[in-house]
């Protein structure tokens, strides 16, 4: 457990792709099928990037409004950082065109992160630990995917699961807050179980990773498309996660919200009841957003601001892609949750 004192979260903001689609509508499956899968996943309607809408777009609108609202000095930000795994670019990194785009000063410490699902608690725990390094007040985690642009439309396991999303907080120095209590971890070995296998440097981008094939189940991708082991991710959450969260729930029992990173429905409930958490207690934005990946924990702090802001504390759990995960406890009873933005 590592315990990061003296640093708050202020303020949290989300934005979202105007567009949006019911998985009912999903073409290309028969009706029964898609009632099937989107029961079992528990995500009814997703909003999806157009072609020329990217990560660092939803982030900055997200960090605009948090700017805009809090009446900040831009010049007491000391740390910017980006977790994503669709960044705009391979090269440079996307925090620096969002530092140049937010207007910052150009001594603020600004980097990527290459996280997905556990990526909104890494990126916490990362943000804290730098600024409570510097002489500024202010660092800003900001969170995004856009998922959907690697999902094959043609297979089932993924193009009715993942949406898009940016996020921003805002993390301040405030002395004598509240400390946040975080457990960190990885397990490399599941690595090719959640995973774009080409397009990389290791795998080139030619013609025979972009030749669709279909598997037994009957989905259709491409080596450029996303692929996922349902199953092994599965059994990962259910062997690594769940004790690790096990273990938190002992330590503080005045928690009183949980909100997991939005994997799906199935996988959500059958830890939930494993933890023996109560609903009301168990805070979702899956359904109308889907797997929003390294945004899926902030959306649902925007999604659920009353329940989040009563609770005495909370956790965060995110895990998946990596195999990664991390968790927090901490009170966000005072910090200011926005409203979401959709463009």
């Amino acid at each position: 457990m590592i315990e990061i004192e003296n640093i708050r979260v202020r303020d949290v903001a989300c934005c979202v792709p105007g567009k949006k689609i019911y998985n009912l509508d999903v073409p290309g499956f028969d009706s029964i099928r898609k009632q099937k899968i989107s029961d079992t996943i528990g995500v009814r309607k997703r909003h999806i990037s157009l072609p020329n809408q990217f990560t660092s777009d939803f982030c900055f609108e997200a960090a605009s409004q948090l700017i805009k609202s809090s009446d900040i000095d831009l010049s007491q930000i000391g740390v910017l950082v980006l977790a994503t795994q669709t960044p705009d670019y391979i090269l440079p990194a996307t925090s620096c065109i969002l530092q140049d785009r937010l207007g910052l000063a150009d001594d603020t410490i600004v980097f990527d992160i290459n996280l997905g699902c556990s990526a909104y608690v890494y990126g916490l725990y990362i943000v804290s630990t730098l600024l409570n390094t510097t002489n500024k007040k202010f660092g800003l985690l900001l969170t995004g995917d856009t998922i959907s642009k690697y999902a094959s439309p043609v297979d089932a396991s993924t193009s009715f699961l993942f949406g898009d999303a940016g996020s921003a907080t805002l993390l301040e120095k405030s002395p004598n807050c509240e400390a946040m209590l975080f457990s960190l971890g990885t397990d490399g070995s599941g690595w090719n179980n959640l995973i774009i296998p080409a397009g990389g440097t290791r795998t080139p981008h030619d013609d025979v990773t972009a030749k669709m094939q279909t598997d037994k189940e009957g989905n259709s991708r491409s080596d450029e498309h996303l692929f996922m082991d349902g199953m092994e991710i599965f059994n990962f959450t259910i062997s690594k996660v769940v004790p690790h969260v096990e273990a938190l729930l002992k330590l503080d029992d005045k928690i009183a919200a949980v909100i997991f990173h939005q994997a799906n429905k199935y996988m959500l409930e059958f830890m939930r009841k494993s933890l023996k958490i109560a609903k009301d207690k168990f805070l979702y934005s899956l359904e109308n957003f889907g797997n929003t990946s390294s945004a899926s924990i902030p959306l649902t702090i925007c999604e659920n601001p009353m329940n989040v802001k009563m609770a005495n504390k909370l956790l965060l759990s995110g895990f998946g892609v990596g195999y990664s995960w991390g968790s927090v406890i901490l009170s966000l009873a005072n910090t200011t949750i926005h409203k979401l933005l959709y463009v």
